[in-house]
């Protein structure tokens, strides 16, 4: 499925004319990194990448595509409906969404998620 994100990506870029350096500074994402997504790689490590939901809305949203369909590619969609759900639950509080918010921006090799995840551990 990865791997048909990155064609996908690739070809809404294409079909938009949008060069990547373009398509970075719509979405204030690195040039590299989005090239690095359109082949499922990072050219540095040799390792998959997987986006965030956040880097996969900033991307549906630079092409105008739906946002679920790139999340169903990257395997993403169970949990994107989960958040959605929050987000767009009016008995949910604004910190409540902001907190959502902020854990589908960060990076699965982000460091400061491990933290969170310790500190939410910690509380139970």
């Amino acid at each position: 499925m990865q791997n048909e994100l990155g064609k996908t990506l690739e070809a809404l870029r294409k079909q938009k004319k949008l060069s990547l350096r373009e398509v970075a500074e719509i979405t204030g994402l690195n040039f590299t990194y989005i090239r690095d997504l359109e082949l499922n790689m990072n050219r540095s490590t040799k390792q998959p990448v997987n986006p965030t939901s956040e880097t996969l809305r900033k991307l549906a949203s630079a092409y105008d595509h739906p946002l679920e369909d790139l999340l169903k590619l990257a395997g993403q969609v169970e949990v994107a409906n989960a958040f959605e759900k929050i987000l767009n639950d009016p008995d949910v509080s604004e910190k409540k969404k902001e907190a959502v918010r902020i854990l589908m921006a960060m990076d699965d090799n982000d460091e400061s998620l491990d933290r969170v995840i310790g500190i939410l551990n910690a509380l139970k």
